[in-house]
């Protein structure tokens, strides 16, 4: 399971700041996906292949991690169990859109919240005692 949310609903371009309906549908999001027991979730930050010409931020790198930190934390805030979250920062490396284009760079800028896989429920994949799992 995958939830996407594109940054200009969450962020002010080049900033990490959330806006008030960015807030807003972080905890809405928080509270549908703290239901769902025994899973951690990974929030991912994306954007487009724009180099970034910030003080704070030295590439999309930094501001793709920053947001994603940010993300995390108002889920920590809005009641999400810390042990049940990462972060990641991917910048412009997984596009989904074509860079060529605006609406296309517009797609790329995005958080994602990923749905971990439990890996002992994936066929073939051994538990921590070194078994087999059946």
């Amino acid at each position: 399971m995958l939830v996407k949310l594109p940054d200009n609903i969450l962020f002010d371009p080049g900033k990490t700041d959330l806006k008030p309906q960015g807030k807003d549908a972080i905890a809405q999001v928080t509270q549908i996906l703290s239901g769902i027991e025994g899973r951690k979730f990974q929030v991912t930050g994306h954007t487009d292949n724009i180099p970034i010409k910030s003080a704070k931020f030295k590439s999309n790198w930094e501001l793709s991690t920053a947001r994603a930190v940010e993300v995390t934390k108002l889920m920590i805030a809005d009641g999400m169990d810390a042990k049940r979250l990462s972060a990641a920062g991917y910048a412009d490396e997984l596009p989904v859109g074509d860079n060529a284009t605006e609406e296309g760079r517009r797609a790329n800028r995005r958080i994602e919240i990923v749905v971990q896989p439990n890996l002992n429920e994936l066929p073939g994949m051994e538990d921590a005692t070194g078994k087999a799992s059946s």
